[in-house]
C-alpha cells in the first residue's frame, strides 16, 4: 500500500530526472571500478603486489554496502532530494582526499569514506524514480539509471586507464571530484522538493517491515541481488589479472575490450520498452539465463581476445537488464517498506561488489572466475523463478479471498398495504 505521501507526491519531469540520475549514477557508481586499470600503476607506487591494491575496490564497496543501509531511514526522514544532494557532495569532498594517501592502508581508509558517503545513492534515487515516474514509463526509467550505472564499471575503468596514463594514479580523483561537485548541484536543481510528510508517516514497526522484508515475494531477490554487480566486478578484475597474455601486456587491447561492452549497455536501454512488457521476474530470470550463457562461453574462450570481448558482450547485455527487473519487482511487492527494501537492496548489491573483487585472488584464473560466477547466477535464475510463483500465489489468495467476503444485500422495499395494516 502507498503511503500518504507517495499518493500526494507529484509527478517528475521524466526526460530530465532520467538524464540526471543516469549521469550522475557514472559518476558515483564509477568511484568503485576506478582502481582496477589503476592496480600495477598503484602497487609500483606503494611498493605492494598489485593484487593486494584490490583491497581498496573491497572496503570501497562494502563501505558503500554499509552506506547504502541508510538511505532508506535518512530519505524517509529528510526527502529523497535532501538525501542525494549531500550524499554526491559529500562523495565529491571525499574523492579530492584520496590523492593525500601516501600508501595502502591509508587509500584504504579514505576509499572506506568514499563509499560510506556514496551509498544511499543508489536505493534513494530507485526508491524517488519509483514514487514519482508514472507506472507505465517506470521499466524504461529504471533500466536506462540502471544501464548507466552499469556502464560505470566500463567508464569507469576507461577513466582510470586513460588519465592514469596521460596524467597519474592521482589525477583520476582530483578530476572526479569537482565533476561530482556539479553533480550535487544538478541534482538539487532537478530533483523534485521533498514532499510534507504526516507526522505518522514512517512511523511502521520494525517487525512490520521485518516481515515484508522476509516474505517469500522479497527474501529471494534480496539473495538475488548479491551476484548482480559481484559477478561484473570479479570477471573485469580476472580480466586484468589472468586476461589472455596479448590482452594483458597491451593496454590499447584492455581499453577496446571495456568500451567493446559499452554497445551492449545502449542496446539494453533501447530494448528496454519491449521488455517492459513483459512481467518483472519472468525478465529477470529469462536474463540470468543469458548471462550464465555468456559467463560459460567466457571461461572457454581461451587465449582469444575477439572471443572473450563477444561473451563478454552478451553477459554484459543481459545483467543490465536484470537489475532494473529485480528493483521493479521489489517496489511493487514491498508496499510501505519500499524506502527500507531500497535500501537492503543497495547493501546487498554492493556488498556482493566488495565480495566479487576478492574472488579473483581467491581462485587465481579467469575460467574458473567465470564458472563459479555463472553457478551463482544459475541459482538466482531458480529463485527468482520461486519468488514469482510465490507471488502468483499471495495474489491469487487475495483474488479468493476478495470474492468470499459476503455482498450485503441490499434492502427490499417495504410494500404501501403493509403500511396500511
Amino acid at each position: 500500500m502507498a503511503t500518504v505521501h507517495e499518493k500526494q507526491a507529484a509527478p517528475a519531469p521524466f526526460g530530465a530526472t532520467v538524464v540526471m540520475m543516469s549521469v550522475v549514477a557514472i559518476l558515483v557508481v564509477g568511484q568503485t571500478f576506478v582502481m582496477i586499470p589503476l592496480m600495477p600503476q598503484l602497487g609500483r607506487a606503494w611498493d605492494v603486489p598489485q593484487e593486494s591494491v584490490a583491497w581498496t575496490t573491497t572496503v570501497f564497496a562494502i563501505s558503500y554496502a554499509c552506506g547504502s543501509l541508510a538511505g532508506g531511514p535518512l530519505s524517509q526522514r529528510y526527502g529523497g532530494r535532501t538525501v542525494l544532494t549531500g550524499c554526491v557532495a559529500a562523495l565529491a569532498v571525499a574523492t579530492a582526499l584520496v590523492p593525500l594517501a601516501p600508501d595502502l592502508t591509508w587509500a584504504s581508509v579514505l576509499r572506506g569514506v568514499q563509499g560510506v558517503v556514496a551509498g544511499s545513492f543508489v536505493p534513494v534515487s530507485y526508491a524517488y524514480l519509483g514514487e514519482r515516474i508514472p507506472q507505465h514509463r517506470l521499466p524504461l526509467a529504471l533500466t536506462t539509471v540502471n544501464c548507466a550505472a552499469a556502464s560505470a564499471v566500463v567508464v569507469g575503468q576507461v577513466e582510470g586507464q586513460l588519465i592514469g596514463a596521460a596524467l597519474g594514479w592521482r589525477a583520476v580523483f582530483l578530476v572526479s571530484a569537482p565533476l561530482l561537485a556539479v553533480g550535487a548541484v544538478a541534482v538539487r536543481r532537478v530533483m523534485l522538493p521533498d514532499p510534507v510528510r504526516p507526522a505518522h508517516v514512517g512511523t511502521t514497526t520494525a517487525g512490520g517491515h521485518a516481515r515484508a522484508l522476509g516474505s517469500a515475494r522479497l527474501l529471494p531477490l534480496f539473495f538475488v541481488t548479491l551476484p548482480l554487480v559481484g559477478s561484473i566486478t570479479a570477471i573485469y578484475t580476472a580480466v586484468q589479472l589472468y586476461g589472455p597474455a596479448e590482452l594483458v601486456g597491451d593496454p590499447g587491447a584492455m581499453l577496446g575490450l571495456r568500451a567493446g561492452a559499452l554497445p551492449a549497455l545502449v542496446i539494453a536501454v533501447l530494448l528496454a520498452p519491449a521488455l517492459g512488457r513483459v512481467p518483472a521476474l519472468p525478465r529477470a530470470a529469462l536474463s540470468l539465463v543469458v548471462a550464465v550463457a555468456g559467463l560459460a562461453a567466457t571461461a572457454l574462450t581461451g587465449d582469444s581476445t575477439m572471443a572473450l570481448g563477444a561473451a563478454l558482450f552478451v553477459f554484459v547485455l543481459a545483467i543490465s537488464t536484470v537489475g532494473p527487473a529485480v528493483v521493479q519487482a521489489i517496489g511493487a511487492n514491498a508496499g510501505a517498506a519500499r524506502g527500507v527494501a531500497m535500501a537492503v537492496y543497495g547493501f546487498v548489491l554492493n556488498l556482493g561488489s566488495g565480495a566479487g573483487a576478492q574472488l579473483p585472488l581467491a581462485v587465481g584464473d579467469l575460467p574458473s572466475v567465470s564458472l563459479i560466477a555463472a553457478a551463482f547466477l544459475a541459482v538466482c535464475a531458480a529463485l527468482v523463478v520461486f519468488a514469482h510463483r510465490a507471488a502468483r500465489r499471495g495474489s491469487g489468495r487475495h483474488a479468493r479471498s476478495a470474492a468470499e467476503v459476503p455482498v450485503p444485500a441490499r434492502p427490499q422495499p417495504v410494500p404501501e398495504h403493509a403500511h396500511e395494516r
